[in-house]
């Protein structure tokens, strides 16, 4: 008799059990479905949950480019965060032609600055060698703040390629801010053409008058 009695209730907890572990699993997926992507900047509504595509396998100039060398010897001018640490650096021209190639991977870069981010200095735009070729430096809000008379001079920068594809309407978004950043006026309609945002995201960087 009592081998009877014990049946059910064994099979009850193990019921009791069952439910228990669906609602846990149930309860892990709705967090990790809300959420953002990892090394998602909140301060980039337009952008936040959009993923960067997957580094691809190193070859070719990556490949050479991220391989160990020795550190570069300390340079003049003004050190922002770590400052750049390659011992040389990568053609931003071969970056921008050939993205799939520098995803991921930590570079160091020269340029000229353009542009600074108005607001927070947390950005920088650089020109390259050839006629309209730039690139943009970009940190979290607060990490390194970069001050607008920094235009103009040279900086070698140094961080992650990262490629960002955007849709039409994230596409107006992120010109709608850089606009507004500007203080300048914007017209959604004058934006007909998606983009992808090729940048660096940065780990440190040194500014001074003079190559």
């Amino acid at each position: 008799m009592a081998h009877h009695t014990a049946m059910p209730n064994t099979v009850a907890r193990q019921i009791a059990l069952a439910i228990t572990v669906i609602a846990t699993i149930a309860a892990c997926q709705k967090s990790a479905a809300s959420t953002a992507p990892e090394g998602a900047d909140p301060t980039e509504p337009a952008v936040q949950r959009v993923q960067e595509t997957p580094p691809p396998a190193a070859k070719g100039p990556a490949a050479a480019a991220v391989a160990k060398a020795p550190a570069a010897p300390a340079l003049e001018g003004q050190v922002y965060g770590a400052g750049a640490q390659a011992a040389a650096s990568v053609s931003m021209a071969d970056i921008r032609n050939n993205p799939d190639q520098w995803v991921g991977k930590k570079v160091r870069i020269e340029g000229t600055v353009v542009d600074v981010c108005p607001k927070r200095g947390c950005w920088f735009e650089m020109a390259g060698e050839a006629p309209g070729e730039t690139m943009r430096f970009k940190v979290k809000d607060g990490v390194m703040v970069f001050p607008m008379s920094a235009r103009g001079q040279h900086a070698v920068a140094e961080g992650v390629v990262r490629k960002i594809p955007l849709n039409l309407e994230q596409t107006r978004r992120v010109k709608a801010h850089e606009a507004d950043e500007k203080g300048e006026a914007f017209d959604p309609a004058t934006v007909t053409e998606a983009i992808t945002l090729v940048r660096l995201d940065g780990a440190g960087a040194v500014l001074r008058d003079k190559k």
